[in-house]
């Protein structure tokens, strides 16, 4: 599966594929965020999100996940890395909501 529905699995604590429908999130993640060892800021951060999840969080496994949700090549190499950051985090949440997912107050949709 893709690199996307890898991580909805994880952050909605779901097998890979299934809906997500009223999954409120934010308490799974923030029991994961409390018991890992760097404390991760998943609400702020996608390399956080990703570490929280297990999932390498690493600038080419960001990356691939930007392109994945649509990001292109010519943004990240105008923008840079950071804004790339901000829109995947901002775009993982937006697509969770549209999903059907619980996304939490505060965290950019």
């Amino acid at each position: 599966m893709s690199s996307f529905s890898k991580l909805v699995a994880r952050i909605c604590d779901r097998p890979e594929g299934h809906p997500v429908l009223g999954i409120d999130f934010a308490e799974h993640l923030d029991s994961l965020a409390k018991a890992h060892p760097d404390a991760p800021d998943w609400r702020r951060s996608i390399s956080d999100l990703l570490r929280t999840v297990d999932l390498d969080p690493s600038y080419g496994a960001r990356k691939k996940l930007a392109i994945e949700l649509g990001y292109t090549q010519d943004l990240i190499d105008t923008k840079g890395s950071a804004e790339m950051n901000l829109w995947l985090l901002a775009e993982v949440m937006k697509r969770l909501a549209d999903a059907g997912a619980k996304v939490p107050q505060g965290i950019a949709k």
